[in-house]
């Protein structure tokens, strides 16, 4: 951090008003000649440059969280803020290129440690994905999704007559149904959770 310039300016009755004087005093002259720093109580001599050491930091650190807080809000205001699905995506994008770069087996070894490493972590943000989505209610049961399909059969069921296009679009949507749910759960939108 860059130093803080010391300048002494004597205060002068004349000139300075009685608060701009530093309060720092010793026995040999009473109370310090010199202008008190803005922002502190006291000159450099008497640690007066501390305060404003501390005041630039912090003007710094405002500065940093200025630069990023565009940044950090539009994470923050994304609709998907509550989704893991992109970040494991990135993991497992990662893991592929990894294993592109293996030519032989002494390759693969030498990635070995760290792909198990980000294996570990998708595995998390798997569970984690899954965990918050059944939360925030983004999962349906079997019975859920088994349930809606009916639902559509029967809108359907009210605008087309005939029988046998209604049970070729049930079977159709049955076999969908079960095709999308060989998980436990599955995810609003058509994604398969766990």
């Amino acid at each position: 951090m860059p130093q803080v310039e010391n300048k002494f300016v004597r205060w002068n009755e004349k000139l300075h008003h009685p608060r701009e004087r530093c309060e720092g005093t010793s026995q040999q002259f009473g109370q310090c000649p010199f202008c008190k720093i803005e922002g502190s109580s006291y000159c450099s001599r008497h640690g007066g440059f501390l305060i404003e050491q501390k005041r630039q930091k912090d003007s710094l650190r405002n500065y940093r969280l200025t630069k990023w807080k565009a940044r950090v809000g539009t994470f923050a205001d994304s609709d998907g803020i509550k989704s893991l699905r992109e970040e494991i995506g990135i993991l497992r994008m990662i893991i592929e290129e990894m294993l592109n770069k293996c030519v032989d087996a002494t390759d693969l070894l030498l990635y070995s440690t760290r792909m198990a490493d980000l294996v570990m972590k998708v595995e998390k943000l798997v569970v984690s994905c899954d965990k918050m989505e059944g939360k925030m209610g983004l999962l349906l049961s079997r019975s859920s999704v088994l349930q809606l399909a009916a639902e559509y059969v029967e809108i359907i069921n009210k605008h087309i007559t005939d029988a046998s296009v209604i049970d070729v679009i049930s079977e159709e949507m049955l076999q969908a149904t079960v095709r999308s749910q060989q998980p436990e759960t599955v995810a609003v939108g058509g994604s398969i959770g766990r």
